[in-house]
């Protein structure tokens, strides 16, 4: 397990971020919390996204093309359908396309590390 500083960037629902953060990296996982305070993990080798606030959480499985979304006040999870247009995963970025498809909006992220 170390401690990186990673560069992220995200285009979600037509908002564009980039920012440098410190995170933890322990063998393909890479965990780090947010300036809006969600935790995030980035599982590389199985190509999944996990953020949580205080009411949710979002577990976006890009090989499987869906996203899992559980209401922590209901206790129920919703299955969201989207379409991976890319993920690639080289030695120091994480890089995903996807489309949200109820929405018609194509999200982008991706984080140097």
């Amino acid at each position: 397990m170390e401690k990186i500083k990673i560069k992220i960037y995200s285009f979600l629902n037509n908002v564009e971020e980039n920012t440098e953060i410190l995170a933890i990296k322990n063998d393909n996982v890479i965990k780090y919390i947010d300036f809006s305070n969600n935790k995030m993990e980035i599982d590389i080798k199985n190509n999944i996204i996990v953020k949580e606030n205080n009411d949710y959480t979002f577990t976006m499985k890009f090989n499987d093309n869906i996203i899992l979304i559980y209401a922590k006040k209901l206790q129920k999870t919703f299955i969201k359908e989207i379409e991976t247009l890319m993920c690639s995963v080289s030695k120091k970025r994480f890089f995903v396309k996807y489309l949200l498809k109820d929405e018609n909006i194509i999200n982008e992220y991706y984080v140097n590390f």
